[in-house]
């Protein structure tokens, strides 16, 4: 396959580098991939001009959704799927994966859907996370053609991030005392991850050597406030706004003993799979994608739909100390599975299914 050329759209490295690493791999195998990150507008010209057999679309709203103008997103919505079905009549096979069923900043939803539907019938193949994905966008894109969605694991980040600070250097780090119980809710914090459920959860939870260390950016003002008052109100509570830089990642990785996972609504979530290729016991909702990834060894899994259920987790937790470390072990060996030589071949795949070279 030294002769594929293939184009990522849009490229996004900054917060994740999830494709970083498909990039790396890819390469690795032969395969010539051109990130780009042009806008609507220039799309069709930028694909053409590069030559690429195929175009790897990841997030939509980059190409239409803007933040409040609604009429400029319709706009942008049918340009971006004109150019696409050009594309199409040239013969540049589009392929997307799928990462989530809306944006997360839920801006102009009903387009957001529509430009969702549309691409998932001009695609020509889909990739998702998880079987539970795909039964998901199967029913919320109204797809009919099921041999067209390919299931590809979300690579670990096994030696991704540095991971040489010890537990004790860390809480050092974060001011933390070595006995407490230390839970961490890590990455950009938007309302349906569910840290708000988190904060109450804490509060009714009768345990007083413990720290709940919230890291990540909030995806407003209003949440960065509100956070920012339930630690001052609650000193078992860190709140560390901002995004975290890469070396920093295992300072707070390595001084948690729990990552808790409230998610109210995800897709895919490569959180879970952060915080299983740093070694650590998980708390999350027994739904979705999560029941693929993690299991009862080496995780509190909840029913989302008790109304206590993230507490009776924590108090889980409470009553197992003693074999988080344990759970985290198991947790490495499954994440240890899902490299990213092996994602990039099974991506590999989705794309000579649909070349004839």
């Amino acid at each position: 396959m030294s002769n594929l050329k293939v184009a990522f759209a849009p490229w996004y490295t900054k917060e994740n580098p999830y494709q970083i690493q498909l990039y790396e791999n890819l390469t690795s195998l032969g395969v010539k991939i051109e990130p780009t990150n042009c806008s609507t507008l220039y799309l069709l010209s930028t694909i053409k001009q590069s030559k690429v057999h195929i175009l790897h679309l990841h997030w939509l709203d980059h190409f239409f959704l803007t933040r409040t103008n609604k009429l400029k997103s319709f706009l942008k919505l049918i340009l971006f799927i004109s150019q696409l079905f050009i594309l199409r009549l040239m013969n540049i096979k589009i392929i997307w994966t799928v990462h989530n069923v809306k944006n997360h900043q839920n801006k102009h939803l009903g387009l957001d859907r529509l430009g969702s539907i549309l691409v998932s019938r001009l695609a020509h193949g889909l990739i998702v996370h998880s079987k539970s994905a795909k039964n998901e966008i199967l029913k919320v894109f109204n797809i009919r053609q099921d041999k067209k969605i390919f299931i590809v694991p979300h690579g670990n980040y096994i030696d991704v991030y540095k991971n040489k600070i010890s537990q004790i250097e860390a809480r050092k780090c974060l001011n933390i005392p070595d006995s407490s119980l230390v839970l961490l809710f890590f990455g950009l914090i938007h309302p349906y991850k569910g840290v708000l459920d988190l904060t109450k959860a804490l509060k009714q939870l009768n345990y007083e050597d413990v720290c709940l260390v919230i890291a990540g950016k909030p995806c407003n003002e209003v949440m960065a406030k509100h956070l920012a008052q339930e630690a001052e109100d609650n000193k078992k509570i860190k709140f560390i706004s901002g995004l975290v830089p890469d070396e920093q990642v295992q300072v707070y990785m390595n001084a948690c003993d729990v990552v808790v996972l409230p998610y109210k609504e995800f897709l895919t979530s490569g959180a879970v799979i952060l915080a299983m290729s740093f070694g650590k016991a998980c708390v999350a909702p027994r739904k979705g994608c999560i029941n693929e990834v993690l299991d009862d060894t080496g995780s509190f899994l909840y029913n989302p739909d008790i109304e206590d259920g993230l507490l009776q987790a924590l108090n889980s937790v409470l009553q197992k100390r003693d074999y988080l470390s344990n759970m985290g072990i198991h947790n490495y060996k499954l994440a240890n599975q899902w490299n990213w030589n092996y994602v990039a071949q099974k991506t590999l795949n989705v794309y000579q299914n649909y070349l004839s070279f």
